[in-house]
């Protein structure tokens, strides 16, 4: 768990900050008290680790940064090891906004209907057409 190392320590941190218990905690990730418990065990054999889902809920609930959870190389500030756009949540706090933007950033992302038929044709061609197909494209560059 590359990222998690000293998650349980920031995690502990946080909440104490915050004035959070592991109830509270618990509640925002639909996960019994036990498994956050488990989270900032101090114990590395007896500690486990969220999910991305548990993750992704801390911070939307919380309004923690998720790199403040996680241990990325603060050095690299231009390499950031997760980009999700839209995903911090601004001064005002307003998660409708923050959603609104992942949206957007989703869809631009995803093939509109004439790429996916491309796509689905593509996949359809047998070994040869497919070999002709990424040679036209190769062809253009």
């Amino acid at each position: 768990m590359k990222y998690l190392r000293t998650f349980y320590q920031r995690l502990r941190d946080f909440r104490h900050k915050k004035k959070l218990t592991l109830e509270d905690i618990a509640t925002f990730c639909q996960v019994d008290v036990t498994v956050v418990a488990g989270w900032e065990n101090p114990i590395e054999s007896q500690r486990c680790f969220p999910s991305i889902d548990n993750l992704f809920d801390l911070c939307v609930k919380t309004g923690v940064s998720l790199d403040a959870l996680l241990d990325f190389n603060q050095n690299e500030k231009n390499n950031p090891q997760l980009d999700l756009p839209g995903f911090e949540v601004g001064e005002d706090g307003d998660l409708d906004t923050v959603i609104e933007r992942l949206t957007k950033v989703m869809e631009e992302a995803l093939p509109d209907s004439t790429e996916r038929l491309l796509l689905k044709r593509f996949r359809a061609s047998d070994e040869d057409k497919k070999r002709f197909i990424l040679q036209l494209m190769n062809s253009g560059e």
